[in-house]
């Protein structure tokens, strides 16, 4: 199977499967549009997933059979919870019982697309629906996967403008019986600011795989960023751990907005937690808060760009728009996975002339732990 040809694996999963015909959707880095695998980008036609068969199957992370003679199928390509795109092919003859060998099939295709993308460029071209910055290339190489979904926790987050994205970033790890995260937003604009967050981002990494607790973390980075820079830059951020074997939140708050909680429908308010210095800048850890989550709760943590972002006419999105979105997401059961992009794509189409600052969020969405009654 070589590396540099990832369409012809996919084609031999068709095969294998007795179809006449198989390719990759690519679902793009704003996650609203397929690029198929193969064809360079931006430039190539693609698929909105807003309305759309594939964009079905994808957002609902189902299979989706039409027609007859031939039948089209669509199965979403995800490896654990990571969503790539939609798989589809097309069969002269078909039987409902290939259904679950298909499914198989296309597991297994994922594990070989996503084990080979490190040695070809060919499926983050496949992403681009529009030229991406290098300021963005440099942030969408540092980000995890876009979410995380396991029986007791979902994280999930999202970037914009995700094809200029700058200082904006998040980071998340599953260790033992924890959630460790983190949301950081650079001081200033482009590139300088986008260096800031890499040096944090990592800073972090390694006081966590380091084993340190959050005061730890915050003050190493903060020394880290403050030994690179004379010139008062920092980051302000939020960094947490959430144990999943009692829903205990723990968070650490660096100068930035304070998360949201919706509780059993309904907006509970902002978690508070005495802001520390942003890292870079000094000082102490003033608090270190903390709140248990019941099964349920969903917990957002965003940027200042999000609140801040502005309608053609002026108007601030805002912290109240923003909860209420979340509060309806919460109440018709949408996945925290279609939540966080559906609120993305509504800032962005809520500014409507291009926003002017980085707007990131990374929901956070506690299901209970499965040894608990």
């Amino acid at each position: 199977m070589p590396v540099n040809d990832l369409a012809s694996i996919v084609s031999a999963a068709g095969v294998a499967m007795g179809a006449d015909s198989a390719r990759l959707l690519v679902a793009d880095y704003a996650m609203l549009a397929f690029h198929e695998l193969g064809v360079d980008s931006p430039g190539s036609t693609s698929t909105p997933i807003a309305g759309t068969i594939p964009g079905r199957a994808f957002t609902n992370d189902e299979m989706v059979v039409s027609g007859a003679d031939p039948t089209t199928v669509w199965v979403p390509l995800t490896q654990d919870s990571e969503r790539v795109g939609v798989v589809q092919m097309e069969f002269t003859s078909w039987d409902a019982e290939m259904l679950p060998a298909l499914e198989a099939t296309v597991q297994m295709l994922a594990l070989v697309v996503l084990s080979k993308r490190r040695y070809t460029d060919l499926l983050l071209r496949s992403r681009r629906n529009e030229p991406l910055s290098v300021a963005a290339e440099i942030q969408w190489d540092l980000l995890p996967p876009l979410s995380c979904v396991t029986d007791e926790v979902s994280i999930c987050g999202m970037l914009e403008p995700a094809y200029s994205i700058g200082g904006d970033s998040f980071d998340f790890a599953l260790n033992a019986d924890h959630a460790e995260f983190a949301i950081v937003d650079a001081v200033g604009h482009g590139m300088p600011a986008v260096l800031k967050s890499v040096l944090a981002i990592n800073a972090l990494r390694n006081a966590r795989r380091e084993g340190h607790p959050l005061e730890t973390a915050y003050t190493t980075t903060g020394e880290v960023l403050a030994s690179q820079y004379n010139d008062s830059s920092f980051v302000t951020g939020q960094l947490g751990d959430l144990d999943l074997a009692t829903g205990q939140l723990t968070w650490l708050n660096a100068g930035h907005p304070l998360p949201l909680l919706v509780r059993d429908g309904s907006f509970v308010g902002e978690l508070q937690c005495r802001p520390s210095l942003p890292m870079g800048l000094g000082g102490d850890v003033r608090e270190v808060a903390t709140e248990v989550l019941q099964r349920g709760d969903r917990v957002l943590f965003y940027t200042d760009g999000v609140t801040d972002s502005r309608s053609a006419e002026g108007e601030e999105f805002g912290l109240a728009r923003l909860a209420d979105y979340l509060v309806r997401a919460t109440l018709d059961r949408v996945h925290p996975t279609e939540t966080v992009r559906h609120l993305s794509a509504s800032i962005v189409g809520y500014n409507g002339i291009g926003l002017s600052d980085d707007a990131t969020l990374l929901l956070v969405q506690y299901s209970g732990s499965v040894s608990r009654p």
